[in-house]
């Protein structure tokens, strides 16, 4: 089921309602494609875009053009990649919690998200786009970004499944910290108060319990730290793309670098690092500097795909025989 709109640069935002959904409620995001769809020939790779609802990176918030003025600005240059952007949600219609690709652990059948499994309802949004729509398959045509809880979401999605996806990027995001203790004000530590809230108890909390492990089994942070073998691999052929607001007072510049300095200690590529870690002298955590930071991974997600695609797959040796 679609809802569009056209631009006048020709550009397209949907909305598509799946018929079914694994979480057996109807559930709906947007598709943007380009003007150029249709009309290339090449697959078009996709970005998959998070904040929370999927609504969120179309408005107007703090005076900003909005997404698609920021899309078709980019694109509209001539060596730019025409990018198929999906934007998915996973917050009730009330807004009362955290949008963030996990499945809940309480029933969400009161709150209107049925069963509640929002990480699997990514991966059928995923699935659906992948069946339906002219874009490529495999990491070299798949990224994400976010921003704020959106740059969990795509840090997450990245780390857990690094073979899915060849670029990530996140503004600053709203990460976990080991065993979500925040050591910063003290050394023992401190249950964080953004993930052990009501905004994020149904993810996380049964009843009146939290569940720990499941925390971790969730955190970026812990899945980096974790990675061996072809995950291992695979993360450090990923190219991330992580920036924080210019001051811990108006965004997350603490959570930010410590994730950062993670990456770099299992050798992983982040994008930024010392003073470019920073988005701008003057960025808040707001939508104008998240579009801001949107523009500027675009061509960062772009090479990124291309590398992946352009480098040749590994011939697997033969078996020697006995």
């Amino acid at each position: 089921m679609f809802r569009s709109s056209t631009t006048a640069s020709g550009s397209q935002l949907r909305w598509v309602t799946l018929p079914t959904s694994c979480m057996g409620v109807l559930r709906r995001f947007g598709i943007y494609f380009p003007a150029s769809y249709g009309y290339q020939s090449e697959p078009h790779p996709v970005l998959y875009l998070f904040r929370g609802h999927e609504c969120e990176w179309v408005g107007r918030q703090d005076g900003r053009p909005g997404l698609i003025r920021t899309l078709d600005h980019y694109i509209a240059s001539p060596d730019a990649t025409r990018f198929v952007v999906v934007l998915a949600g996973f917050m009730e219609n009330s807004r009362m919690t955290q949008g963030v690709p996990v499945n809940w652990s309480a029933d969400g059948k009161e709150r209107g998200v049925g069963n509640g499994r929002f990480e699997d309802h990514f991966y059928e949004i995923k699935d659906w786009v992948e069946a339906n729509c002219r874009v490529g398959q495999g990491r070299g045509y798949a990224a994400l970004d976010g921003f704020s809880m959106g740059g969990y979401s795509s840090m997450f999605l990245a780390t857990s499944r690094p073979d899915l996806f060849g670029s990530a990027g996140a503004y600053d995001p709203s990460l976990m910290w080991e065993g979500q203790l925040d050591t910063r004000e003290s050394a023992t530590g401190k249950d964080d108060i953004l993930w052990f809230s009501d905004t994020c108890a149904p993810y996380f909390r049964r009843a009146k319990t939290w569940d720990r492990r499941k925390m971790e089994r969730h955190n970026p942070l812990a899945l980096i730290t974790k990675a061996n073998g072809k995950r291992l691999s695979d993360l450090r052929s990923l190219r991330f793309h992580v920036r924080s607001a210019a001051d811990e007072r108006i965004g997350n510049v603490d959570r930010t670098r410590h994730f950062v300095e993670a990456l770099e200690h299992r050798g992983l590529n982040n994008t930024f690092d010392g003073p470019e870690l920073l988005l701008d002298s003057q960025a808040r955590h707001s939508w104008y500097w998240a579009d801001y930071h949107l523009t500027s991974t675009l061509p960062l997600h772009a090479a990124a795909l291309q590398k992946i695609r352009r480098t040749p797959k590994p011939v697997p040796r033969p078996k020697r025989r006995k």
